[in-house]
């Protein structure tokens, strides 16, 4: 299919569709929740303006990294285990999705502050996790080793989404800088972090949006802070990665969730997500197939998030940042 004049037209209308900009903007709403940072004033955030998170993360195929990264996360039976056993979501199929969306968004276009507030609420839910996986290993969602899994497999998915899916390439150097920044951010959920002591000191906060603020990590936790380091991290956990029943039993959920209407609109959202996998994954899900076959669902998914791009327009939570940053500086 021909996309360019499609991108041509979402190019022109930066602010989308009147009245269908709505429509869609409400469905996505009903699916990945409302705004959860501050709109009123503070800082730029951890990234700020122009920065590589901005640019990844204001764009469409970011709802492909999304579901990419529940489906590679549930490769490690530990991680796996918690989901299965503490997770609501065969009765609040959303919620683990609306969860993840508010911690990327708060982190990418909030405040320092809101960073914060999200990363201390997101590590209150991770004390109760724990218990004994299917075969008898103990597992801790805030286990900093499993942290670390859960962290490289979301900042993976939105990279691989972004470059198969975005309609234009990353610069150089701007998948390393993407890297780096998302390991600011999962380093906060740490438990080592003293998340209080930056929160009421002005200065350790305008340090850590500097990224100047050492974080403690364990030796088998260090965030990787390059895309080199990131595939080497990756690698690192192979012999870790298997799918068991749970894991069957969550992939047969994630394609087919029943969430009503807006099933239309996810299935090839979902099937975009399982293209742009590498083979090995999708063997461990149980869902091969030569590179060939996944061609439709990858053209399917680039239209889907071309006609999205032109009727939303630019992301609504990338330009109340922008606002709220330039209000602070208006430099910015």
């Amino acid at each position: 299919m021909e996309l360019d004049p499609l991108r041509r037209a979402a190019t022109a209308a930066p602010d989308g569709l009147p009245v269908v900009r709505e429509v869609v903007r409400g469905v996505l709403g009903r699916a990945f929740g409302g705004p959860t940072f501050s709109l009123e004033e503070g800082d730029a955030g951890l990234y700020g303006p122009g920065s590589a998170s901005w640019r990844v993360l204001a764009e469409p195929a970011a709802i492909v990294g999304g579901i990419r990264a529940l489906l590679v996360q549930l490769l490690h039976p530990l991680a796996m285990a918690g989901v299965a056993e503490h997770s609501a979501f065969r009765t609040d199929p959303l919620g683990r999705l609306q969860r993840t969306s508010a911690y990327v968004t708060a982190t990418a276009f909030g405040t320092t502050e809101d960073a914060l507030s999200v990363a201390a609420r997101v590590r209150h839910g991770h004390t109760h996790v724990r218990g004994v996986a299917p075969d008898g290993r103990p597992y801790a969602a805030d286990d900093p080793h499993l942290l670390r899994w859960v962290s490289i497999a979301l900042t993976s998915s939105f990279l691989a989404a972004y470059r198969v899916y975005a309609p234009e390439p990353l610069a150089p150097g701007e998948a390393d800088a993407f890297v780096d920044e998302q390991a600011r951010a999962a380093a906060l959920l740490d438990p080592d972090v003293d998340l209080d002591a930056i929160a009421g000191d002005p200065e350790r906060r305008a340090a850590l949006a500097a990224d100047r603020l050492p974080l403690p990590q364990r030796d088998d936790a260090t965030l990787p802070r390059s895309e080199a380091e990131l595939a080497a991290a990756l690698a690192a956990y192979d012999d870790e990665l298997a799918v068991g029943a749970q894991g069957r039993e969550a992939v047969r959920f994630l394609r087919w969730p029943p969430i009503g209407a807006l099933r239309a609109g996810y299935l090839p959202l979902f099937s975009a997500a399982v293209a742009s996998l590498e083979p090995s994954q999708r063997r461990l899900l149980g869902l091969p197939g030569p590179a060939l076959a996944y061609l439709p669902a990858r053209e399917s998914g680039r239209a889907l998030l071309t006609a999205l791009r032109l009727a939303t327009g630019t992301s609504p939570a990338a330009r109340a940042a922008a606002a709220r940053s330039a209000a602070v500086d208006p430099a910015a």
